[in-house]
């Protein structure tokens, strides 16, 4: 059975950093194509230089705010972030592969079925966010936050989550099989058919979690009730 513990404090290691771009930033007057980079612009609407363009490859991202775009279905390669605030924009379908994200900031944003397979993630934030059926396998996270965000029946199988947390979300039916947690913390979250609930050894939860917590282990363990003998 997972550890109970009350209290919410995090050491200096596990805080998560914000992503801190310039307050003035320049209106970004290009997009985003292969092999470049935009620093310290301020993107409302297509982030994409060509809209025809489906894969993007090589492409970074940096000090800079997005708002109210749209990318869906998206193919970005080797996608590199950093100190970057996304507010409010549409990234349902996007592939991302080999992509590194660094005190990234992501606010009200749509992101159903959205690839982070594989990704890399330091001090990352997603706020009020809708990630269902979000494919994040073998993810690779420190310090990531998931808060008040829809991520039921997304996909955790083989996650690296050191000092993240998810709070105040919808994780019914997400699937947490062979994840390595570290100081994951699950406050406020619905954990409703749970599913991998056993790999998440190193996991603190609320008391008004716990009857959740402990069917998502007892499914997860393979003992079938049956009155028959």
């Amino acid at each position: 059975m997972p550890r109970q513990r009350s209290s919410r404090t995090k050491t200096a290691a596990q805080q998560r950093r914000p992503a801190s771009p310039p307050e003035h930033l320049e209106p970004g007057e290009e997009g985003l194509a292969d092999d470049t980079g935009l620093d310290g612009v301020r993107i409302t609407g297509d982030l994409v230089a060509q809209p025809g363009d489906r894969s993007i490859t090589d492409a970074r991202l940096s000090a800079s705010r997005w708002s109210a775009g749209r990318v869906t279905g998206r193919h970005f390669r080797r996608l590199r972030c950093v100190d970057v605030v996304v507010d409010n924009c549409d990234l349902s379908g996007v592939i991302t592969e080999d992509s590194t994200l660094r005190r990234v900031e992501f606010h009200e944003c749509r992101m159903s079925g959205i690839v982070l397979a594989g990704a890399r993630m330091e001090d990352v934030l997603f706020s009020r966010c809708k990630l269902d059926m979000a494919n994040l396998r073998m993810l690779d996270g420190l310090r990531v936050e998931f808060l008040d965000s829809d991520l039921r029946e997304a996909d955790f199988h083989a996650a690296r989550l050191a000092a993240t947390g998810i709070h105040d979300s919808d994780l019914s039916s997400a699937d947490f099989s062979r994840a390595t947690p570290r100081h994951l913390r699950l406050h406020g979250s619905h954990l409703h058919e749970l599913k991998g609930a056993s790999a998440l050894g190193d996991v603190v939860i609320g008391p008004d979690q716990l009857m959740d917590m402990s069917m998502a282990l007892f499914n997860d363990s393979g003992i079938t009730v049956d009155e028959q003998r």
